[in-house]
């Protein structure tokens, strides 16, 4: 048996890697080009949304693809602009966000997950638009209703001009927040909606005359005054213990037309004449 210097040794041994690594990256390279010129086999489409409240559909996916005449499905994988098509989904107003990606075997696998909306706003000019949870405005939907608190009363930003601004935007923003009353009915909403007992016992928010927020009981027909939008959880905290006691002692739930809040450590209620 030959025996090689050390240094001969060395030399061969890094010529067979080279050799080898640089075989594996050409047939990765043969194996990757016949996989990008293979046809996608199957379009999987996947929404994300709050407790089946769908905004955004398999469908409506599907039809965004096929307005622009992308099918996907028996496309070349090479054709396929993974970012375009997840920018076509984001432009739905109702998708949060999208994940578009291909599988070794030839499957488009798309992930649209839905804004969640907690409130529901009519306007002056009799339009109506949700308010997201992140505090952005979305559209109507004549395909579903979701369930979430309503808001009326003198609110005049009309989705148009106001889908651009975000509720952080417009309270950063001296000009826009002394106009808009988004950012309270906003704050407001979302901390209703972040208990399931005050989600249950509030069913609309009514913005009067003075820009001061009024509550519309789910039971009962007394109106729960909460003034501004400042200390909602010292006036939530007095509203509970009046429902809890008050309420619960005299089992009147329409003895009373107003409990107001706005006033600080205490309740005045006025009762029904």
């Amino acid at each position: 048996m030959p025996c090689w210097p050390i240094e001969l040794n060395r030399i061969i041994n890094i010529s067979l890697w080279t050799i080898f690594l640089a075989g594996t990256l050409v047939t990765l390279g043969f194996v990757q080009k016949e996989q990008s010129r293979r046809a996608a086999s199957k379009l999987d489409i996947a929404v994300i949304a709050p407790e089946e409240a769908y905004f955004v559909t398999n469908a409506d996916i599907r039809e965004l693809l096929t307005d622009r005449g992308d099918s996907i499905v028996n496309q070349p994988l090479e054709s396929i602009n993974v970012p375009d098509v997840e920018r076509l989904i984001m432009n739905n107003p109702s998708v949060e966000s999208a994940d578009v990606f291909v599988s070794v075997s030839g499957e488009v696998h798309i992930s649209a997950t839905q804004r969640t909306p907690i409130a529901r706003i009519f306007n002056l000019s009799g339009e109506s638009y949700y308010m997201d949870q992140d505090g952005r405005l979305m559209p109507w939907s004549p395909s579903y209703t979701a369930d979430v608190i309503a808001v009326n009363g003198f609110v005049t930003e009309s989705y148009g001009n106001w889908y651009r601004y975000s509720v952080k935007e417009i309270e950063a923003s001296t000009p826009l927040r002394e106009f808009s009353v988004l950012d309270d009915i906003y704050r407001i909403a979302d901390y209703i909606n972040k208990d399931k007992y005050r989600k249950a016992l509030i069913g609309q928010i009514y913005v009067n005359s003075m820009k001061e927020y009024e509550l519309i009981p789910s039971v009962g027909s007394f109106r729960i005054v909460l003034g501004d939008a400042s200390d909602l959880e010292e006036k939530f905290n007095n509203l509970m213990v009046f429902c809890r006691e008050g309420l619960r002692n005299t089992g009147a739930w329409n003895e009373y037309s107003i409990v107001n809040l706005k006033y600080r450590n205490q309740i005045v209620c006025t009762k029904r004449i």
